[in-house]
């Protein structure tokens, strides 16, 4: 940082008992620990096939996991308030592994779901079944000109080094990159930028594996339903194994400026925020909500821009015609990588400090028209508490998004003719580590009323938060294009074994 401020993973794979490998069939484990297949009368692996109605899994170049530790660590997510054990856990060791294994599913009717970083906060990937470990498969496999090519295991934080190397960035980042691709890619990936669109709005070719066990290689212009579908889709079609994703020049600094307002102003912080957003000078803006006392919640407007060294910007010109003057704001000066990593190292704090992995996050996010995001959110957060937000680790942003560059029909936004939509973020978390169902149950109520309320003025759901959703209400989220999901479900999942954890379906 320069002294221009003025403001203030997942490691290598360990052996576990109870692994299940042909190669380790001899090993330190021996004869009785091997799971050896599946008991369709039992529901249950089997560790002989003394019974006829045994099936064999097939040979893994991984390894397969039924001890309870592993069961019972992915058998919750970020937001530790839903819980499902899942019957086994796969670590592949090629994308054979998934293909074999979602067959061997498909035809035993076993659940399946894939995990990331598990960042979903209300059971989204979670299942009694089989869980596919996505880390296990990390290979960053080419650099390009203007792509990159990896694996969907590899975190956006590894891609960003591995393109920075070459003078080249992924467009654009969500503020949190210790994420894998792959799961953001399922989800949609909202930036901190505004002119870019999604992350899933830069992926030019994915490899997938559909829920018949077969691998196909996709892209806008081969097999584009499927290749639609798993960008925002939501795992509901296919497990994505491999993903090429644009690259742009990096630039080798940011600046980012920060300005803070009391939440009686909120006409004000709106008021910059649409300015910074008509110039288009800014590489981004967004508002950040938080109580630095524990009590009182208060507005800070973000800006960034990108420059090379020896070319600073104009602070006086970017942040002209504001509410406050330009010498009024907070100046923070770093490298783009550590722009980057800016959330990163904060929530790598929290862990230290508050536990915070264990901490409960009902978050709530919805997105929001242009037309009313402003008024719903000028009058719901005065409505926030302290205790809403959960200081000192809970927060909220609002992110605006230019509408025309939003690209995937299955990213479900706010229907209106306003030039942006807004993602409106509450993340919470609890006072303490630990189980408090009373806090849970108040905060999924208090999600349930927002949403309603947003619903009701346009506003559509970003699925990471905690929120518990209906058959009708997932078939007005997807709208007109249900009859369209139904029927690629139908076509890449015949046996709607895959993603079951959002209950789309059931």
């Amino acid at each position: 940082m320069s002294r221009k401020a003025r403001c203030s993973g997942f490691g290598a794979i360990t052996s576990v008992p109870d692994v299940v490998t042909r190669r380790r069939f001899l090993g330190t484990l021996g004869a009785s620990a091997l799971i050896v297949g599946f008991d369709p009368t039992t529901r249950a692996w089997a560790t002989s096939t003394g019974s006829r109605s045994v099936q064999r899994i097939p040979h893994l170049d991984g390894v397969l996991l039924t001890d309870l530790p592993t069961r019972q660590a992915d058998g919750r997510d970020l937001g530790r308030i839903v819980r499902r054990l899942p019957r086994a856990v796969l670590r592949p060791g090629s994308v054979r592994d998934v293909q074999k294994m979602i067959a061997f599913c498909r035809e035993h009717r076993i659940p399946v779901a894939t995990r990331g970083q598990g960042h979903s906060t209300h059971g989204q990937g979670l299942t009694d079944g089989l869980i596919i470990e996505n880390r296990s498969l990390a290979a960053i496999h080419s650099v390009g000109a203007d792509s990159i090519s990896v694996d969907s295991g590899v975190l956006w934080r590894e891609a960003a080094h591995a393109a920075a190397a070459r003078g080249l960035t992924p467009p654009l980042f969500t503020t949190y990159v210790g994420l894998s691709v792959g799961g953001t890619l399922s989800v949609g990936g909202f930036p901190a930028q505004n002119e870019l669109g999604l992350q899933i709005d830069h992926v030019r070719e994915l490899d997938v594996v559909t829920g018949d066990g077969r691998l196909h290689r996709c892209s806008p212009d081969r097999e584009r339903d499927l290749f639609e579908v798993m960008l925002g889709g939501l795992g509901q079609c296919g497990v994505i194994t491999r993903a090429t994703i644009d690259l742009v020049p990096a630039r080798g600094r940011a600046r980012n400026y920060l300005l803070q307002y009391p939440t009686t102003d909120t006409a004000r912080v709106w008021a910059d925020l649409h300015v910074l957003l008509e110039r288009r000078e800014l590489d981004g803006a967004y508002i950040l909500m938080f109580a630095p006392d524990g009590k009182t919640v208060v507005y800070q407007l973000n800006g960034v821009v990108f420059y090379d060294d020896g070319r600073a910007p104009d602070d006086g010109r970017l942040l002209r015609g504001l509410s406050a003057p330009a010498s009024s704001a907070a100046v923070v000066d770093s490298t783009y990588l550590e722009w980057v990593e800016r959330y990163d190292r904060v929530i790598d704090g929290w862990r230290r400090q508050y536990a915070w992995d264990d901490l409960l996050k009902p978050w709530f996010d919805v997105i929001l028209p242009g037309e009313t995001a402003q008024g719903y959110v000028s009058e719901v957060v005065p409505t926030l508490t302290a205790r809403d937000f959960g200081p000192p680790t809970g927060i909220g942003f609002v992110f605006p998004q230019r509408r025309s560059k939003l690209t995937r029909p299955f990213f479900r936004i706010p229907p209106g003719n306003s030039e942006f939509v807004y993602l409106f973020d509450v993340l919470t978390s609890s006072p303490a580590p630990g189980p408090d169902p009373a806090f849970a149950a108040e905060m999924l109520d208090r999600n349930r009323r927002l949403y309603d309320k947003a619903r009701a003025l346009g506003g559509t759901r970003y699925p990471i938060g905690s929120l518990d959703f209906t058959g009708d209400d997932w078939r007005a989220q997807y709208g007109e294009r249900w009859p369209d999901l139904l029927r690629r479900k139908a076509r890449y999942d015949p046996g709607r074994i895959l993603t079951p954890g959002p209950g789309i379906f059931s």
